[in-house]
């Protein structure tokens, strides 16, 4: 099978293969077809892509062959924190005083916590 992002686009078959050497005995020209089925992954930024590729020949002969493409996500979000801060001793350490944590991720949403 073969493995791309999930901020990938599976649709671009430079990164997920083509077919490049269709032959039939009898017809030239033949170009290769595929059609996709998806089922979730393990989480809910990946997939699990079943391409079925096919070729069909002038007198309708068919051949059909999978391929599967694994969707992953294994790039961690990026976190921007807030400027350092100095507060009195009387004063609140909350985020909505010290400042609040984002983040942004390439393939979802992403939760910030602290402690």
């Amino acid at each position: 099978g073969t493995t791309i992002e999930c901020d990938q686009d599976a649709n671009d078959l430079t990164l997920t293969g083509d077919v490049t050497d269709e032959a039939d005995n009898c017809s030239n020209g033949l170009e290769a077809t595929y059609s996709d089925a998806v089922a979730d992954g393990s989480c809910a930024n990946e997939s699990v892509i079943t391409r079925t590729w096919t070729l069909v020949d002038d007198c309708g002969n068919e051949t059909n062959l999978v391929q599967t493409i694994n969707v992953v996500d294994t790039t961690a979000p990026v976190l921007t924190l807030p400027s350092d801060a100095t507060v009195e001793c009387t004063e609140s350490t909350d985020p909505a005083a010290t400042g609040t944590a984002t983040a942004t991720d390439t393939c979802g949403n992403v939760t910030v916590t602290y402690s």
